[in-house]
């Protein structure tokens, strides 16, 4: 036998077995720690593929932990993947589903003015729906008397106009400009922030782990088998 190679007989036969069940262990726990870690990112590249990303928040939070070193029977092997609770949305992203108000009765869905002018950034801070308090929103009459003086408040003083929407809760914009015209008409305009109108969405499955773990479930034996060369197997 070469240097630092075990020679087996009569006398500890016994050891050879414990040695060669010990290895095969240490060869499954690097094998299932590989899998893991590369399904981790691969999942984070599916994500980041397939979703509008605004930043990488979600990403960060496809995590894995693995098996640690010990003596450990190969049936007790296992690493695992998945994603924290910090991003428990992208589990309906998976599976698909329904998406139901946390509070009220209909979704608070921002607009496009809400993220700045585009649909790929996040909520602006000011902008965020908890922060849009009733005291920032001027509501009252929808006839037009009653509106242009609303829109005027909201205009002057910087508030939210309730306009439209559901019973419950109405949608809110930001008046962006209010002047009298020649003929003494006066005209607004308005960006809409939210809109308040859907008790509810359906969202399509669109699997971003699954892929990951079958991906790397296939390659689960080659590794294996590399991982078992190391150590002489």
């Amino acid at each position: 036998m070469g240097l630092g190679k075990t020679i087996y007989n009569e006398g500890n036969i016994k050891h050879m077995a414990e040695d060669i069940k010990r290895d095969l262990a240490e060869a499954a726990r690097a094998t299932v720690n590989i899998q893991a870690a590369q399904t981790m990112k691969q999942a984070r590249e599916n994500i980041g593929s397939n979703f509008t990303i605004r930043n990488n928040f979600t990403k960060r939070q496809v995590q894995f932990t693995q098996m640690p070193e010990g003596n450990h029977d190969l049936a007790d092997i296992q690493a695992t993947v998945g994603i924290t609770e910090n991003a428990e949305y992208m589990a309906r992203q998976e599976k698909g589903g329904e998406r139901t108000p946390r509070r009220g009765q209909t979704l608070a869905i921002p607009m496009n003015a809400a993220r700045g002018g585009s649909n790929r950034k996040p909520v602006l801070p000011s902008k965020r729906v908890g922060k849009i308090t009733r005291r920032r929103r001027v509501r009252g009459s929808s006839n037009e008397t009653g509106l242009i003086a609303r829109a005027f408040i909201a205009f002057s003083e910087g508030l939210f106009l309730s306009l439209g929407g559901s019973r419950s809760e109405q949608n809110l914009h930001k008046v962006t400009s209010f002047r009298r015209g020649a003929s003494g008409q006066i005209r607004f305009e308005t960006e809409q922030i939210y809109k308040f109108d859907l008790p509810s969405t359906t969202t399509e499955a669109q699997p971003w782990l699954w892929p990951a773990t079958e991906k790397w479930k296939k390659k689960g034996q080659n590794i294996f088998n590399t991982q078992c060369k190391k150590r002489g197997l």
